[in-house]
C-alpha cells in the first residue's frame, strides 16, 4: 500500500469518526431535551429506572467518586544536565521590518 492510500484510507477513517461522534452527540442532545423521544428509548423499562441510561448520565453530567491523586515529589536527576553554552552571540537584522505580504500595498491607489 502506498503512502499516499494510506494517507487517504486513514483520512476517510477519521472523517468517519468524527462524523459518527457528532451524530451520537446530536442525537443525545435531542433525545434529552424531549421525554417523548426519550421515553421512546425505553419502552420496555419503567419510567424511574433510568439512573443509569446514558441519556439521562450525558444530560446531567457524570461525577466520579474519586478521591484525591497521590502525587509522587520530584526525583533528583542521576546525571546532572549539560549546560549549553554559546561561545559567541550572533545578532541578526531581520530581513525585514515587515514580511511583504503584511506591508503597506506597492502602489498607491489614486
Amino acid at each position: 500500500m502506498s503512502a499516499l492510500r494510506r494517507f487517504l484510507v486513514s483520512d476517510r477513517l477519521r472523517r468517519l469518526f468524527a462524523a459518527s461522534s457528532a451524530a451520537l452527540v446530536l442525537a443525545l442532545t435531542i433525545f434529552a431535551a424531549s421525554p417523548q423521544a426519550h421515553h421512546w428509548l425505553h419502552v420496555d423499562n419503567a419510567i424511574g429506572a433510568d439512573d443509569g441510561c446514558a441519556v439521562v448520565l450525558f444530560a446531567n453530567g457524570v461525577s466520579l467518586p474519586l478521591g484525591p491523586l497521590h502525587v509522587l515529589p520530584p526525583r533528583e536527576a542521576s546525571a546532572p544536565a549539560a549546560a549549553a553554552v554559546a561561545a559567541e552571540v550572533l545578532l541578526v537584522s531581520p530581513r525585514y521590518l515587515r514580511q511583504p505580504e503584511r506591508g503597506p500595498p506597492a502602489s498607491s491607489v489614486r
